[in-house]
């Protein structure tokens, strides 16, 4: 198979059929890798002492940094931890962990206004007008 010469010419009567997609892709600074997978159970054993790891996030600002946050189940019995820190903990809520610092950026109340029962809570794949009856 012979492989066609680009020339400029022929270059610009395709760009000119096609405008806005450049021929030759300009490059982003982006790598085509991904980024390398979090290690789960070394921020496991990092958040051992502060509660059980629930999450981990990872964020990405305007300005492509990346970084890395744990949410964590905290441990009641290191409230008073917590509460040097100013974070007061309350039944259900999650802490957010910078992984870089180590230290509590913030609580988070799962749904604070979820109150409904067992026997109000909806299907977990939603209405089934065949098997379930209707609420009224």
């Amino acid at each position: 198979m012979e492989k066609a010469n680009m020339t400029r010419a022929m270059r610009d009567f395709i760009q000119s059929t096609l405008p806005g997609f450049p021929m030759i892709p300009e490059p982003s600074g982006r790598l085509l890798r991904g980024p390398a997978p979090v290690d789960r159970e070394r921020a496991r054993a990092a958040c051992e002492p502060m509660g059980v790891l629930t999450t981990v996030v990872v964020t990405e600002d305007a300005n492509k940094r990346r970084r890395t946050w744990y949410i964590v189940d905290p441990d009641p019995s290191l409230a008073h931890h917590y509460a040097a820190q100013g974070f007061e903990l309350v039944d259900g809520c999650k802490v957010l962990i910078d992984a870089e610092a180590m230290r509590p950026v913030a609580l988070i109340d799962l749904d604070p206004g979820a109150t409904v029962s067992e026997a109000e809570a909806p299907a977990p794949c939603g209405f089934n007008p065949y098997w379930d009856l209707s609420p009224t």
